[in-house]
């Protein structure tokens, strides 16, 4: 279910019609009817819902959309109120942030939105919608660290960009929602997650972002994974290999450390595509080289 793309029906085609736009119900609007609304109707979760139920509840996200698009200067309040209280369901949190960011361009707005993207259930979401939304955060200067390692808890994280027929898995969705911004602004982050990480796709994923980060907080990091005691055969070999990955990096670039750090981060700011994903990796490379 890709609440983000309603198909809006021929009734609500009607309600939203120039000129004979109908009246909420009575109450409606109040916050404890809104509230009520929002737990009658989001008190599910897709990967748990069944294909027979979907249209019928596709039908009643639609309905609570136009309201709620309808009636924006009213509802925009209420929405905001309900993306605030941890009560609700996990996907109300998902598709309400959706709608807000359709309605708003409000700096606060938007970091509403981020704070409570992460807080879905990432098996009833697309996931790629959740990367190219997290993505869109970093691109605009968000910080995008929460909504990144969200992905964490899912091994089976995977997005499609079918523009340049693309699937990501977890680990580089990780680093196309982080690496926008400056490596200093997560890689301890990163460290302290490989900590703690025991599934070996999670911990696979963080030792090639800190690869990645290119600085010496990652190097120690994935050094102590290596040496962790108890840890993994497969893990130990990822993290012995990726330290293999400075040899053989070609001569030393003219182009400056922090210039090449530049070049990175913005070319990661660029929409999702093979083809910066590549360029990423020859930056990379120059700067293992120029260490």
């Amino acid at each position: 279910m890709r609440s983000s793309r309603i198909v809006v029906s021929a009734a609500a085609l009607l309600w939203l019609a120039p000129g004979i736009a109908q009246p909420a119900e009575p109450n409606a609007l109040s916050p404890a009817a809104f509230h009520s609304k929002v737990v009658a109707i989001y008190s599910f979760e897709p990967h748990t819902l069944g294909s027979a139920n979907f249209p019928a509840k596709s039908a009643e996200l639609d309905e609570f959309w136009s309201l709620v698009k309808t009636h924006a200067r009213e509802a925009l309040p209420l929405l905001r109120r309900e993306l605030a209280d941890t009560s609700n369901s996990s996907f109300f949190f998902y598709d309400g942030s959706k709608l807000l960011l359709s309605l708003s361009d409000e700096k606060a707005d938007r970091a509403l939105a981020l704070r409570s993207l992460p807080k879905a259930d990432l098996r009833g979401v697309q996931h790629d919608d959740y990367l190219t939304t997290v993505h869109w955060f970093a691109q605009n200067g968000f910080d995008t660290r929460e909504a990144a390692f969200r992905i964490l808890a899912f091994p089976d994280f995977k997005a499609f960009i079918p523009q340049h027929a693309l699937t990501l898995g977890q680990n580089y969705s990780l680093i196309y929602m982080l690496f926008p911004m400056p490596e200093t602004a997560f890689v301890q982050d990163l460290a302290k997650k490989l900590e703690t990480a025991t599934d070996l796709t999670s911990q696979k994923s963080l030792l090639l972002a800190l690869w990645y980060t290119v600085t010496p907080i990652g190097d120690t990091a994935i050094e102590a994974f290596a040496q962790r005691a108890g840890a993994s055969k497969e893990g130990v070999q990822y993290a012995r290999e990726l330290q293999s990955r400075r040899a053989g990096v070609g001569a030393v670039p003219s182009t400056s450390i922090p210039s090449l750090r530049e070049q990175r981060m913005k070319l990661m700011q660029q929409p999702i595509s093979d083809e910066a994903l590549s360029d990423f990796d020859q930056l990379t490379r120059q700067l293992l080289a120029a260490k």
